[in-house]
């Protein structure tokens, strides 16, 4: 039997969307984004991507270059890019399932990356993998080291690149993969998002169309003893960073974990003073 994908309003609590996820290690929440956070995020970042070329521009392995696709736009730095970004950071449903599933981890979480993605046409669809696998050298069993959700600037569709996901993976042995029967795409409209754990399995899909762009918006946070996936103290200058409120500088990595990431032993935020 096909597992299902749960679609959830977007008055949905954190507790109910935190229930869905411990379950299924995914959901889709419709009108994730304001009509006003959603135009102003495409507003904010139309001039970055028609300038940016598709592909891996600076590898940092050979074999990340096919993983993060030919013909896909990538780009980080987000928050010193888009102010919507920085609301979107703080958007309390995704804070909410951060709390839920990573503070029982750690003393508190970080802003992991966020990315905009744009699957061009003729792009293949992305190998399925757990984002969670960044730090593969974590032996199992793991505790929840990840929650993040992919936001959707345009609509997702089955042929332009809706991201495939695997219900209930979260809970499988890392060894085990998925037979394409358990593989769902999250089709959904613009402003839409899907939440999943980092455990869970995953991966953009393939633009089959002949003209359509598929946009989205990639936002995660991990347990704050973790070397993050960006490098946030290079991609966010820190005149940036002063002007930004207090809880963003904290997830952009300027808070100590208690005696990790400190400066002159002390905290990172004098640096912001």
């Amino acid at each position: 039997m096909k597992p299902s994908l749960e679609r959830l309003g977007g008055a949905v609590n954190a507790d109910d969307l935190c229930e869905v996820l411990k379950r299924d290690g995914a959901a889709v929440v419709e009108a994730a984004l304001t009509a006003e956070q959603l135009g102003g995020l495409n507003a904010d970042l139309d001039r970055i991507v028609s300038a940016t070329a598709p592909g891996l521009r600076h590898p940092s392995h050979e074999r990340m270059v096919e993983f993060y696709g030919h013909s896909t736009v990538r780009i980080d730095g987000l928050p010193a890019k888009s102010k919507t970004f920085l609301e979107v950071m703080l958007s309390p449903l995704l804070c909410q399932a951060a709390d839920h599933f990573l503070l029982p981890n750690c003393e508190d979480y970080l802003f992991n990356t966020g990315q905009l993605i744009e699957i061009a046409p003729g792009e293949t669809a992305q190998m399925l993998h757990r984002d969670e696998n960044a730090w593969s050298h974590f032996p199992a069993p793991r505790p929840a080291l990840e929650v993040e959700a992919m936001f959707a600037l345009t609509d997702f569709t089955a042929v332009n690149g809706a991201t495939r996901v695997v219900p209930g993976s979260h809970l499988w042995p890392l060894e085990r993969t998925a037979e394409p029967e358990e593989i769902i795409q999250a089709e959904m409209q613009a402003g839409s998002a899907l939440f999943y754990l980092g455990s869970t399995l995953h991966g953009g899909g393939a633009n089959r169309t002949d003209r359509e762009r598929r946009r989205g918006l990639f936002l995660g946070y991990v347990v704050g003893w973790l070397r993050t996936e960006e490098n946030t103290f290079l991609t966010v200058p820190i005149e940036a960073v002063r002007e930004m409120p207090t809880r963003v500088q904290e997830l952009l990595g300027y808070k100590a974990h208690m005696g990790i990431g400190v400066v002159d032993v002390g905290s990172p935020m004098q640096l912001l003073r």
